[in-house]
This record gives structure tokens, sequence and C-alpha cells, in this order.
């Protein structure tokens, strides 16, 4: 097999799925794909490259919405992003890291900027609107999976774990209606 973009991709996010964030380096990469670290930069020029494509990658795992408002639109792609993060451990972690590195590059935020927008926002307020989405997306799920860690590592019991999908759409809810997009579909 020779090695591409694509099979450092999928190897990453296998050593994310089973390991999460903290194992995942450039030499365990070549080491799970038996190669030399050097190999991975001809594919991958450093490891904020790497986390931007990994970001992109895991935002894909879910389509995004086709409902009929652009309140519905945004929430559906609200809670796509959080079905896709949850996937993969530390998904919000790594997906913050690339949101900092190049905000503009991940269709999510562009989503979410481009219906703000066609709801009469400014490109300005619609870039701050994009970026609350974005920052409580990914502090909610990033909150959740450290509290599944903990679980993992018998520091929590999971009891409380129920409650956090109800959180998230509670939040979710109150942004949409401060930003002027409350959905029918509130649950």
């Amino acid at each position: 097999m020779s090695l591409t973009r694509e099979h450092i991709i999928e190897s990453a996010l296998q050593v994310l799925r089973t390991y999460g964030l903290g194992d995942l380096t450039m030499r365990r990469l070549a080491r799970e794909l038996g190669v030399q670290p050097g190999a991975l930069y001809w594919h991958i020029k450093n490891k904020q490259e790497l986390l931007l494509a990994l970001a992109r990658e895991i935002l894909t795992l879910h389509p995004t919405a086709s409902g009929a408002t652009a309140g519905e639109r945004v929430r559906e792609n609200a809670l796509n992003i959080r079905t896709a993060l949850l996937q993969i451990r530390d998904g919000a972690d790594v997906v913050a890291v690339a949101y900092a590195l190049d905000p503009t590059s991940l269709q999510a935020a562009k989503m979410f900027r481009s219906g703000l927008i066609d709801q009469q926002f400014s490109a300005t307020h619609a870039s701050w609107g994009a970026d609350t989405l974005m920052h409580y997306i990914l502090g909610s799920v990033s909150k959740e999976q450290t509290h599944t860690d903990l679980v993992r590592a018998g520091l929590l019991d999971g009891a409380s774990q129920d409650q956090f999908g109800e959180a998230f759409i509670f939040g979710l809810d109150a942004i949409l209606g401060g930003l002027g997009l409350a959905s029918t579909q509130q649950e």
C-alpha cells in the first residue's frame, strides 16, 4: 500500500477514536502506518495541517441540514455537528484547535455565517453569531467528552450523562432565540 494523504487522515482518525488527542503524534501515526515520520511530511506539512484536515473530516460525518426555515437549518446543523463530534474521542478538542487556527476553513462555520447573512445580519454580526454557535457547540461537547473520560477513568459515575443532550438543546434554542432564529421544532 502506498502512503497517501487519505491513508494518513484515516489512520489519524483511528488513533483519535482509540486513544484520543493526547496520543496523536506524528511519530505514533508513522508507527501505525509502518513508515518513517519523515514520510508523513510529503503529504501533511505539520500537525496543525493534520488537525485542520481531521476537523474537516470529522465535520463531514453528518450531512448538512435542509430544514424549511433558516432557524431549522441552523438548529439541525448544530445537532449534526454535535453528533459528529461525539463520534470521535476528543472530537471537540480537535475541531476547536482547527477553528482557532483557521475559523474560515471549516464548512460548518461558513454555513452558520451564510445562514445569518441570509437573515439580513451584517457580515460582522453574522461572523459573531457563527462564532457564538461554534463556541457553544465545541464547549458543550468538550464538557461532555471530558465527563465521559472521567467516567471511563472511574473518577465520576455516569448517572448525569443522560442530561447532556437535553442541556445542549436548551442552550442551542436559547442562542437561536437570541439571534431571532427560534425554531418551530424546539423539543
